[in-house]
């Protein structure tokens, strides 16, 4: 049997608090005892707190103080207002924090996606309380755990109960956002990581291309439900049924066995069916009850000792379905290179500040699976606005009035310049510079 090493020092720790609150107990004044007995009421529930999980100094930001005496309110620029009909869809700038805090009022248990890509904590790509989080701080790992703490705490009280969240983070920070999200949603919560083929071309520089090439980028899928998570998954045809009967249309299928050993087994799975038994350290993949109901039919039947069932329209779906692979390839999905050429291509420039973008296909993709047609999606890392896009493309591409908000802040002018800019086009069809970009796509936007 093992041995708890940290129990038992939290147990010392906790015996010896208590011998200390015996002795003020006896021997200090009433004042003095009620207030040193505070303090070690504290030191017992820290002691005794968390036992396993992730562990980081708690940060207070500015936006923090900001929000204890100051409601979040939100004005809408009006003359920023675009109308081409559909959806109305929030473009929110500010803080996300105090986003989330207004949202937490308008909107909880109402989202239902979340889809996020915070910054990586690499290089200048994280800014915190208004500086750039560089790798000699001390604390950037704790920072950076808080200040997404804070606000995924918020973001899992918005969800509905049917909701799900998917979070883009590379290989550094994965370990660390995956043991934060288990605290909040739950570990039992997790469902999967899809990886995204990020890149497809190597790193060419002198110092580069005899390194290692990281080609992978992460998407964590947590649920905020406890039974099976099912996708929508694309229709890629219609089941056939070659052979008919008296009763009908069918196709017939071998009973399937697995292995009896391990964690799956089970003696109820192994029995006769029409006098054939599975093979010795197998077992049946069917159970008793759903065998019993073919022979009641009359559709079942035994061949040169393998046993086959006859399945017939009304015993599934007729339709033939895609899996929904944890894998986002780059034929199909894209690459950060051709996000940011697509980006490039919305705006008329190249002149802005996002090298990497994830594409519209993956997050469309993300949405059409996991959302119903009158879906609300939030994504509180806004960017350059591609989860927008994806809600108005998925909308066109399969039908639907699914609706979105986005958060930014304005650093840079980042939201009115990019977020904006690239919304309003999207859903007009035209750039800033009055030239064509698409025939636009159904959508509103508040501002």
């Amino acid at each position: 049997m093992s041995t708890n090493i940290s129990g038992k020092k939290r147990e010392a720790l906790l015996s010896k608090i208590a011998e200390i609150k015996t002795f003020i107990e006896k021997n200090a004044d009433e004042k003095n005892a009620s207030q040193l007995l505070g303090y070690l009421g504290e030191l017992s529930r820290e002691v005794n707190g968390k036992k396993y999980g992730l562990v980081f100094e708690e940060h207070r930001e500015k936006i923090d103080e900001l929000l204890e005496e100051n409601a979040p309110v939100f004005i809408e620029d009006k003359k920023l207002f675009v109308d081409n009909g559909g959806e109305l869809n929030f473009l929110l700038e500010g803080d996300n924090l105090a986003s989330l805090k207004l949202l937490e009022k308008t909107h909880r248990g109402k989202i239902d996606v979340i889809y996020i890509d915070p910054p990586y904590n690499t290089g200048n790509s994280f800014i915190y309380d208004d500086k750039i989080i560089d790798d000699n701080d001390t604390f950037k790992h704790s920072k950076y755990a808080s200040f997404i703490y804070e606000r995924l705490l918020i973001a899992k009280t918005l969800l509905s109960p049917k909701g799900f969240i998917f979070i883009s983070i590379d290989d550094k920070e994965l370990s660390v956002m995956k043991l934060l999200c288990n605290e909040i949603f739950g570990e039992a919560r997790f469902l999967t990581t899809i990886g995204w083929e990020k890149r497809t071309k190597c790193q060419n520089t002198d110092t580069a291309r005899k390194m290692l090439q990281p080609k992978i980028e992460y998407i964590l899928v947590y649920k905020n439900f406890n039974t099976r998570a099912e996708f929508n998954c694309h229709v890629i045809g219609i089941k056939n049924y070659p052979e008919t009967d008296e009763k009908g249309e069918y196709r017939i299928e071998e009973i399937g066995q697995m292995g009896a050993s391990g964690i799956r087994g089970r003696g109820t799975m192994i029995f006769p069916i029409l006098g054939v038994y599975p093979r010795e350290g197998n077992q049946w993949k069917l159970g008793q009850d759903t065998i019993n109901e073919f022979i009641t039919r009359n559709d079942l039947f035994e061949e040169n000792g393998k046993v086959y069932r006859k399945i017939r329209p009304f015993d599934e779906s007729s339709e033939s379905l895609k899996p929904f692979w944890a894998l986002f390839n780059a034929e199909q999905f894209g690459t950060a290179e051709s996000a940011k050429n697509e980006l490039n291509k919305i705006l008329g420039t190249k002149e802005h500040e996002f090298e990497t973008v994830k594409t519209i296909q993956m997050i469309e993709e993300l949405i059409y699976q996991s959302t119903n047609e009158r879906a609300t999606i939030l994504d509180f890392f806004a960017g350059s606005g591609t989860t927008g896009q994806a809600v108005l493309e998925c909308n066109r591409d399969y039908g639907g009035h699914r609706k979105f908000i986005l958060c930014t802040n304005n650093e840079n002018n980042i939201c009115r310049d990019i977020t904006y800019q690239r919304l309003k086009t999207a859903i007009t069809g035209k750039r800033k510079d009055k030239s064509n970009y698409s025939d636009g796509l159904p959508g509103s936007l508040k501002y």
